[in-house]
């Protein structure tokens, strides 16, 4: 299949690869620019499970390990790649834990303040799973350990993306996803069957404070889950606001890449693949009066602090718990 990745996307994935510390050196971290196939779709067509266009993206692939490396597939949000995704490569590179960074933004159809960008909550599944076909069979990856993380509008990705429903759909035969990590994810759409997880453990990470992503409605998803015997936690953390692990982001920040809060809507997808806005009994839109501009963003150094410490913890006890390939 032909496959295009628009300039942009090359020159930031040609600096990320460039971006190798005499650390990472010294610790034989290889690194990797991959293309790889995948199918550019709406939230409509993901959630039916077709139509969409071929296409092509990439992503680097860092590798501490000759061979059979676990790998953490990272998602970023609609703000575009920072340094806290940079962070999380260090971090987890450190720790034995390889990484591929899925790059889903350049030259898709996702304009920043266009009502097509926004309809694109959960698109970026099904770059997630094309990305886990390819690394199932990497001779350096062990394809019984990738899991993914996600964060923002891509967190809601790395956690709908735990469905069965997504799974049976885009999921390859010879591999599925052993965690997923969501970090202050939008949970306010209930969706069909969102109850049926994979049976991987699925964690959020969330600011109770956060005026984006409301934490009540992922602490509702959560009791609604584990009630259905999901294995999934949440971790709240008081007075935090959205991209709390971004240390950049020091003071209050308003939202500039046109993102919006629906924490006061209650929509639900009644028929496969239309959202339902219960107040209108219409398809919901994102011009529907519940609709508000997302709240501000705010670096909290305790909460990051805690999270560098958990994440990594939970997926060498989660890659521990599953014997090497």
């Amino acid at each position: 299949m032909h496959m295009s990745v628009k300039s942009a996307g090359w020159r930031w994935l040609l600096s990320l690869a460039c971006l190798l510390s005499v650390a990472e050196a010294q610790a034989l971290t290889r690194t990797e620019i991959l293309p790889f196939s995948t199918v550019a779709m709406s939230d409509q067509q993901l959630l039916r499970g077709k139509g969409g266009e071929a296409t092509g993206i990439a992503g680097v692939l860092k590798l501490p390990a000759e061979r059979n490396n676990p790998v953490v597939v990272l998602l970023y949000g609609a703000g575009g790649y920072g340094d806290y995704v940079d962070d999380w490569i260090t971090l987890l590179n450190q720790r034995g834990i390889g990484t591929f960074v899925v790059d889903s933004t350049s030259g898709r159809i996702d304009g920043k303040d266009s009502e097509q960008g926004h309809m694109r909550q959960l698109a970026v599944i099904r770059d997630a799973y094309a990305a886990l076909d390819m690394l199932a069979v990497h001779p350096g990856v062990d394809a019984s350990r990738i899991a993914l993380m996600g964060f923002s509008k891509a967190g809601q990705g790395a956690l709908y993306a735990s469905l069965e429903r997504m799974q049976k759909l885009y999921g390859p035969a010879n591999a599925k996803f052993a965690g997923f990590v969501a970090f202050y994810p939008n949970c306010s759409v209930r969706y069909r069957d969102d109850e049926q997880l994979i049976g991987s453990p699925v964690w959020i990470f969330h600011g109770e404070a956060d005026e984006q992503n409301a934490f009540s409605s992922c602490n509702d998803y959560v009791k609604r889950t584990s009630a259905a015997g999901a294995a999934i936690q949440m971790v709240g953390y008081p007075g935090v606001r959205h991209g709390f692990d971004r240390p950049g982001v020091t003071s209050l920040s308003n939202t500039t890449d046109g993102s919006v809060a629906m924490s006061g809507c209650d929509i639900r997808e009644e028929v496969k693949g239309l959202l339902i806005n219960k107040a209108t009994g219409r398809l919901f839109r994102f011009d529907d009066d519940c609709v508000r501009q997302a709240g501000p963003s705010r670096f909290d150094a305790a909460a990051f602090e805690d999270v560098k410490r958990q994440v990594p913890a939970l997926f060498e006890s989660l890659f521990g718990r599953i014997a090497a390939g």
